[in-house]
């Protein structure tokens, strides 16, 4: 049998195994417990700290790693390797760390655009849902397009038929459990891919032998001003684009405690760094020994490394690094997909059938799918999701700062994020010498640490400074700064019943305030 039939139906099989299991732990649970529409998208203080730490790394790590990786080495050397993995895993930590401090003022939060429509208001709400959902979708299109590149440059069979196999099974099983069972089949897909990852390296521990190894090393492997360029950009990049990804936000809801919250996202970061850089190293190895490629992109870098110098690596190698890769795209792709989902459905359909957003994982895939089969280049994709995050994090994130509650308004949030896009632009302009070259150089061709350093400061500065002219405006005309909100706004049914609501103004918290008095009263 060749290579393509014996891989192509065990990386099929390994799909649908997962997606067997997440069904059976889904069906169990709906025998003893009837999921509410905000379970469904936020599993509410249900996942204790080891599942949550599997949950977080499974969360991270994707088929992108065993190509985007080793690709990075090319141009950015092992200082821009070890910048990358470190950013890769590290946000993660530092979101929860954020998230444990939002959940404390704003308990009651379905997604991340909650606290944005609390605290800023609708225009910023949508705006940052469409940054969200750009994200998100470019992950899930980074995805879609990995497996598929492994399916036709690696395995040698078409890429679509897969790719739909991908999307079918885990949008039935994120449909049928929602985010609870996700991550339940994380645990079990990221042990799966970690003892698979050690496989592999004995193998390489065995089998690299290469004639020579050059000393000192060759200027794109060693410290470069690409590699130090990583520095900067990339703990920026990741962190912002992790601000603006709702699957960890969805982790730290479902984390049992503020403990498990603390350890799991540090267990699960240090696991994602240790991955992400094994499979970065194993390209860079490739790299440096000299052993023919592939692919003058170093996207398929770690797979000549398997090959160690011979045209084909052994057969049954390639199989367990296709499982690998197919195991850790599909934890990520239906992270992705619950996380869509619950950015999407906490928008509209709150409060609503839990058929609703389950109708949504199926839709949401149709054009991912699609624009994936273009095959582009992954790193490019996610540096224009990066990039968009980054000069819109900080408006956001200064919403959190106590003290600038009823001063940094959805206005200023607003003037700061325009204010950060125009310094890529005008940095652009300047590196290249016209706004068309400098756009591309920014948004799709280089990591370049001043694309992210100058909207992560100029949107800060906007922000601030906006604020500084609304106070003044606002104090000359005599209007009012809208009234801080510290807590989501409650409603209380006839019975006297608390219940968050997914929208709602100062007005509508007074109205809940005045009625629950004047029942009170009535008693």
């Amino acid at each position: 049998m060749s290579l393509a039939s014996i891989a192509y139906g065990v990386c099929i099989t390994t799909v649908v195994l997962f997606g067997l299991i997440a069904l059976t732990l889904s069906h169990r649970r709906q025998k003893h417990h009837e999921d509410t529409t905000e379970f469904f998208l936020t599993a509410r203080k249900s996942v204790p700290e080891r599942t949550i730490a599997w949950s977080f790394f499974a969360s991270g790590v994707g088929a992108w790693v065993v190509f985007s990786m080793p690709a990075y080495v090319v141009s950015s050397g092992i200082v821009g390797l070890v910048a990358y993995s470190v950013s890769s895993g590290i946000p993660m930590f530092l979101v929860a760390r954020v998230g444990s401090v939002l959940q404390r003022k704003y308990p009651t939060v379905m997604s991340l655009g909650d606290f944005v429509q609390w605290r800023f208001g609708t225009i910023p709400l949508i705006v940052v849902t469409l940054v969200m959902l750009l994200n998100m979708s470019v992950a899930l299109c980074a995805e879609y397009t990995a497996i598929g590149n492994l399916m036709e440059f690696i395995i040698g069979a078409p890429r679509l038929p897969f790719i739909i196999v991908v999307a079918v099974v885990t949008s039935i099983y994120t449909a049928a459990g929602g985010l609870y069972v996700s991550i339940l089949t994380d645990v079990a897909q990221g042990v799966f891919a970690v003892v698979l990852l050690l496989i592999m390296t004995i193998y390489v521990a065995v089998t690299f032998r290469p004639e020579s190894l050059p000393t000192p090393l060759p200027e794109t492997l060693g410290p470069n001003y690409y590699g130090w360029a990583a520095c900067g950009a990339m703990p920026i990049s990741l962190t912002c684009a992790t601000i603006f990804s709702e699957g960890p936000w969805q982790r730290i809801w479902a984390s049992a405690d503020d403990r498990a919250l603390k350890r799991g996202s540090l267990w699960g970061s240090l696991g994602l760094v240790v991955v992400c850089f094994m499979y970065g190293f194993g390209g860079f190895l490739a790299i440096w020994a000299g052993f023919p490629t592939s692919d003058p992109t170093g996207s398929t870098a770690f797979f000549d490394l398997l090959a160690a110098g011979k045209e084909h690596a052994p057969t049954w190698i390639l199989v367990l690094v296709a499982i690998a890769a197919v195991t850790m795209n599909e934890g990520a792709v239906d992270t992705l997909q619950n996380a869509i989902v619950d950015t999407i459905a906490t928008r509209f359909f709150r409060n609503k059938s839990v058929w609703y957003p389950r109708a949504l994982v199926f839709l949401i895939n149709i054009p991912i799918v699609f624009v994936s089969l273009k095959g582009y280049n992954i790193v490019s994709l996610f540096l224009i999701g990066n990039l968009v995050c980054t000069f819109c994090a900080t408006p956001v994130l200064l919403g959190l700062v106590t003290r600038l509650e009823g001063i940094v308004t959805g206005i200023s949030m607003i003037f700061g994020i325009i204010t950060g896009f125009f310094s890529i632009v005008v940095f652009g302009y300047v590196k290249m010498g016209n706004i068309n070259d400098g756009i591309h150089y920014t948004f799709v061709e280089s990591y370049d640490w001043p694309s992210f350093l100058l909207p992560l400061v100029f949107s800060t500065v906007g922000t601030l400074l906006a604020a500084a002219v609304e106070g003044l405006i606002r104090k000359a005309c005599g209007f009012a700064y809208p009234v801080p909100m510290n807590f989501p706004p409650v409603v209380f049914s006839e019975q006297g019943e608390e219940g968050s609501v997914s929208s709602g103004t100062l007005r509508d918290v007074e109205f809940a305030a005045d009625k629950k008095k004047s029942d009170q009263e009535r008693r």
